[in-house]
């Protein structure tokens, strides 16, 4: 428990630098603006600079719950225990006990911040909320595998609320209300595979640095949400997105955008604007081209294209010159360009196993030597399914 005190004193309470992942050369009126944002949103820390795919912080609470051996023991003797010490608790974890409503013992842990209450039925939802918003300091709420289908009309009693987990229940409709909660930092939709589209309040939440809506039913990333400019990871693969804003290139903090596995046509010039950009997953998707602002990308280290329609090698990839992976396998283009071996930072090639020839690989090898062309089939685990599209 002592571990997991310390990990969320060094990680809630300290303010990311606004300016970390942003562009440092402001103007004056940029400069009053970022500042606004930063007082608005200043608290928690997400630790997103880990691995910029996911949040450090959530990770650290996730694996300090599972070490903590009270956690193993029954509610009605857990709670006992924690009470003894009550003024210490800032997490708490009640995922799958069976709860029909929220523990009066709850309510006496004055100083928590954390509260895991996934993987149970609740009767009353609007009570739950209510018996939550109760909680002075809470900040995360963890909210998973309950059999959710749509918000609590009060959610925006839990105002204060920074990180919203919502993932693997059976959403199918998120009602405006969510723009309500203008804190939230982290929202976590993933496998809602019901779940069509967002609100357009969605706009409204100004401090969210995460979105993830993986793995659900989402047709399109709605255009609202490049107004979201502190997002800093957008995980949105596995799902049915066809379109993306033409003003993604607004969200100049991105680090990471992953909309891999959809079926998605057409990629926005905007895209160049994202300087900030480190990890592009297009994979698996119904893309033909790429506009040449992808060339724009000099922070750009991983972009994968595989599984796309590309009848010829996207030749705006060779300005990336801090690119060190490029998976380009599963398409049907006969021949990669042998000014692929000159782009700059590249040590990792992928290309299709059966269509690339091995002299078109020599010829790659021939200007970088060092490069690792590997053969790829992204396909091989899927029984009868095509290799490549046409």
């Amino acid at each position: 428990m002592k571990n997991l005190v310390y990990i969320i004193i060094l990680l809630l309470f300290g303010c990311q630098n606004s300016k970390e992942n942003g562009d440092t050369n402001l103007t004056n009126e940029d400069e009053v603006e970022e500042a606004k944002i930063v007082d608005v949103c200043a608290g928690m820390d997400l630790q997103l600079e880990v691995t910029y795919h996911r949040s450090e912080l959530m990770e650290q609470l996730a694996k300090q719950d599972f070490l903590d051996p009270i956690n193993k023991l029954p509610l009605k003797e857990k709670l006992i225990q924690l009470l003894k010490r009550k003024d210490e608790v800032i997490y708490l974890s009640l995922s799958n006990m069976k709860l029909r409503e929220l523990p009066k013992e709850v309510f006496e842990f004055k100083n928590l911040v954390a509260i895991d209450i996934s993987g149970n039925n609740f009767i009353n939802k609007e009570k739950l909320i209510e018996d939550l918003a109760k909680i002075p300091k809470l900040k995360i709420l963890d909210f998973i595998w309950a059999d959710l289908k749509k918000l609590p009309e009060n959610i925006e009693l839990l105002e204060s609320l920074e990180v919203l987990s919502l993932a693997s229940n059976n959403i199918t409709f998120l009602s405006e209300d969510i723009g309500k909660l203008t804190k939230l930092k982290l929202l976590g939709l993933s496998n809602n595979k019901k779940l069509k589209d967002l609100p357009e309040s969605i706009k409204n939440l100004k401090c969210l640095q995460l979105l993830n809506v993986a793995g659900t039913g989402l047709t399109r990333l709605r255009e609202e949400i490049s107004e979201n400019t502190e997002l800093v990871i957008i995980n949105a693969n596995a799902s049915k997105i066809e379109t993306i804003p033409e003003n993604i290139g607004d969200l100049t903090k991105l680090v990471t955008l992953n909309i891999a596995a959809n079926k998605i046509k057409t990629v926005p010039t905007s895209i160049g604007n994202l300087r900030n950009l480190q990890s592009l997953s297009l994979a698996s998707n119904e893309i033909s081209g790429l506009p040449q602002s992808i060339s724009d990308l000099k922070n750009l280290q991983f972009i994968s294209l595989e599984f796309n329609r590309f009848k010829t090698f996207p030749n705006a990839v060779l300005g990336l010159d801090n690119c060190y992976n490029l998976w380009i396998h599963n398409n049907v283009f006969p021949t990669i360009p042998s000014e692929v071996g000159k782009m700059k930072s590249l040590t990792h090639l992928l290309v299709d196993h059966e269509v690339i020839t091995n002299e078109n690989i020599e010829a790659i090898k021939a200007v970088n030597p060092e490069l690792r062309v590997i053969r790829e089939d992204t396909r091989k685990y899927v029984k009868g399914g095509p290799k490549r599209k046409n």
